[in-house]
This record gives C-alpha cells, sequence and structure tokens, in this order.
C-alpha cells in the first residue's frame, strides 16, 4: 500500500464538555494505563498487515491529547516509529488551551508535531459557560503563543450559535481570533445530538438521560436555522477580509496552511484511525472501532478486527465530501474513479436543485454557493 494518512485517538479529558459527542472519558480512568497499552498494540498490528505503509499526514485527536503525560506520548511515538515509514508532511494534535505546557508542547515536537490545534471554541466567559468548558478566555493567547515559540503552525476551533449569543458577539470572537494570528480558523455551529452515543458509557454518573436534558434545554435556547445562517454569513465576509481562504464548509486558512490531514477526508483518500471511535477508510471499505473505551480495548486485546461499514457508498460519499470543499467537483474525475453511472446520478441529483441557487456549474465542475454552504444538507439529502 502507498502513502496513507494516520488518525490517533486520545479520549481522556478533565471534565465533560456536554455538547460533544466524540468518544471521550475521564481523564482518571482506572482503564487509561490499558487503554494505552491497547492503542500501541494496535498501532504495531496495523502498520504490519498493512505492509509499513508510508504516514503522509497525522493527526492526534481527542479527547484532550494535550492532557497526556510526556511519557505516554513517547510509547505513541516509538509504536508509530516501529510500525509505519514515518515520513509526514504534517503532524497535527489537539489541545486544550488550559493544559497546554511547555513540557507537553516539547513531548509533541520529539514526536514530530508541525502543527496544533487549540481548542478555544469562544473568547467570551459566557459563552464558555454556555457551552460548559472550564477554560477561560484568557488561556487561549499563551497557548497559541507558547506554540509559536516552537515554530509551530496554529489552528483554533470556534463554536458559535450558542445561547444567547449576538452577531456582536460572534463578531468579537472572529476579531480576537484573528487577532492572535492563527494559521487556520475552523468555525462550527453548536450541533445537540439528540441520540444515546456509546461513549456515554465511559463516564460515571447519571449519564445519558442528564446529558439529553442539557442538551434538550440548550437546543431550546440557542440560534435558530436563520440565525445560524446569519452567523455563518458573518464569519464568511469577516474572514475573507482578514485573507484567509474559506475552502471548506467549516474552515479557513491562510494560503498555504490548509489541513493536509483533513483534505484527505473530504478528498475521500486514504487513512487508518486506531483508537476508540476511531473511524478508517481503506481500500475503498470503511470500517470502525466501538467508542466505550471497555469493549475498544477488549476488541484489540482478542486481536479482533475493526468493524465494517457493510452500508457505506464510496460514490455518494465522495459526492458530499467534495462539495464541501471550495472546488468542489471535476465531474471528469469523478467520472473516473467512480464510474459513469455514479456520475449520472450525481448530476441527477443535482438537477433536483435547479433554480434554487445551491449549487453552480462551470464547465464539468461543480460547487456549492455561499447559499448552498449554509443550506449544505438540503444539497447532501439528494445525493443518498
Amino acid at each position: 500500500m502507498s502513502g496513507i494518512s494516520l488518525y490517533v485517538h486520545i479520549p481522556f479529558c478533565a471534565s465533560r464538555c456536554p455538547y460533544c459527542d466524540f468518544a471521550t472519558a475521564p481523564a482518571t480512568s482506572r482503564l487509561r494505563s490499558r487503554y494505552v497499552d491497547a492503542l500501541v498494540r494496535e498501532i504495531g498490528e496495523e502498520g504490519r498487515a498493512l505492509g509499513r505503509p508510508r504516514l503522509r499526514t497525522v493527526f492526534v485527536g481527542g479527547g484532550t491529547p494535550s492532557l497526556l503525560e510526556p511519557e505516554e506520548v513517547g510509547r505513541i511515538s516509538a509504536a508509530i516509529e516501529g510500525a509505519f515509514d514515518r515520513r509526514p508532511r504534517e503532524v497535527t494534535f489537539e489541545a486544550n488551551p488550559a493544559t497546554l505546557d511547555r513540557a507537553r508542547l516539547g513531548a509533541w515536537l520529539a514526536f514530530g508535531a508541525t502543527r496544533i490545534s487549540i481548542g478555544a471554541q469562544s473568547f467570551s466567559e459566557r459563552g464558555l459557560r454556555a457551552l460548559g468548558r472550564t477554560h477561560q478566555p484568557s488561556d487561549v493567547a499563551p497557548a497559541v503563543e507558547a506554540t509559536r515559540s516552537y515554530g509551530l503552525a496554529v489552528n483554533l476551533d470556534l463554536i458559535f450559535g450558542w445561547p444567547g449569543q449576538t452577531p456582536a458577539d460572534w463578531l468579537a470572537d472572529l476579531d480576537r481570533a484573528t487577532a492572535l494570528g492563527p494559521d487556520h480558523l475552523s468555525c462550527y455551529p453548536l450541533e445537540l445530538s439528540q441520540e444515546p452515543e456509546e461513549a456515554v458509557a465511559n463516564w460515571p454518573g447519571a449519564g445519558w438521560p442528564a446529558l439529553e436534558r442539557w442538551r434538550r434545554r440548550t437546543a431550546r435556547r440557542q440560534a435558530d436555522d436563520r440565525g445560524l445562517a446569519l452567523l455563518y454569513a458573518l464569519a464568511h465576509r469577516r474572514l475573507a477580509r482578514r485573507g484567509s481562504r474559506h475552502y471548506e464548509i467549516s474552515n479557513w486558512a491562510r494560503p498555504g496552511k490548509e489541513s493536509l490531514h483533513n483534505l484527505t477526508y473530504w478528498r475521500n483518500g486514504q487513512w487508518l484511525g486506531v483508537g476508540a471511535g476511531s473511524h478508517s477508510h481503506l481500500a475503498g471499505v470503511r470500517s470502525r472501532r466501538p467508542a466505550a473505551l471497555t469493549a475498544y480495548v477488549d476488541q484489540v486485546e482478542r486481536g479482533l478486527p475493526r468493524e465494517v461499514d457493510a452500508h457505506s457508498d464510496a460514490a455518494v460519499d465522495g459526492a458530499i465530501l467534495g462539495l464541501r470543499l471550495d472546488r468542489g467537483i471535476d465531474l471528469a474525475r469523478f467520472s473516473a474513479r467512480f464510474g459513469h453511472a455514479s456520475r449520472d446520478r450525481l448530476v441527477s441529483g443535482l438537477a433536483k436543485l435547479d433554480g434554487r441557487a445551491l449549487v453552480r456549474w462551470t464547465g464539468d465542475r461543480v460547487r456549492l454557493t455561499p447559499r448552498g454552504r449554509i443550506l449544505a444538507n438540503e444539497v447532501f439529502v439528494h445525493l443518498v
């Protein structure tokens, strides 16, 4: 196998953000040591099974990877070194601004990090309280400064649409973020899943009912679709004026600073995911690991394979992911990759949107309009 991307999931968090639906677990979990052991084992076994392919990009996400101790980072790094041809162009790890210190930054630099993604979420104390975050707005600038001092690129994550947020609040968040000079910004609407999650099992206490109550209460108080569309449009205009390219629905970057790892996802490329709740896409097959720590650790310790998604449709996935990018889809390339029948199905689905100003055709290329980006799900539903 030629080059692939690698995603490594670190689920541990100091506290649970109630809106988060990723696979997370308490940093003090009794399973932490067994989890790292299982992760190291999975990395080694997968690398050998794939023939030690070259890693083009690595992304360490979570959870809160910045909570890992340097020794744990070293173990994971050594496992990757032994299992893969490690020559990545980009290595990203996610960090909570309150837990990013120089000792941990040094460990990640030794790991090969080139880029840090900092979960700022908001620069408003009201916003952070509304989101259930535990860090303070004042934590972000020192985290960015420390990251810059190591010569690493910076991404900031922001969330919009929290209860009580006004357009002025959102513009203030964007201005404070851009004042820090990040290379990349990711801006996500607050989305509150109402379905029980596997990862709830990782957290002691009241479990899903308490989480569901918080989400339903918060959803009633947050901006409606029209309000979210306004905030999104404000970001599009404000960040364009600050010189950032809106290259993907939720992502802006300075020229040449796009996320290479995430571009692998959006181009429907090849990646291996390791860790609880991770997803993989290899040789046209999508698969995943369970999000509950006990299930994940048991699966790896018993040498069981990832769970295959038998219902995925490569052409549909490729169309939806490709339309997320500002360059859209080249239909000639799409046809060469997925076949003429898939191309015809894509064109037929998009034809149903004629007159709604959601997509724009330029020769053999189709892309979302600014309005189409705001209403992307209305486009995607016609492709499934």
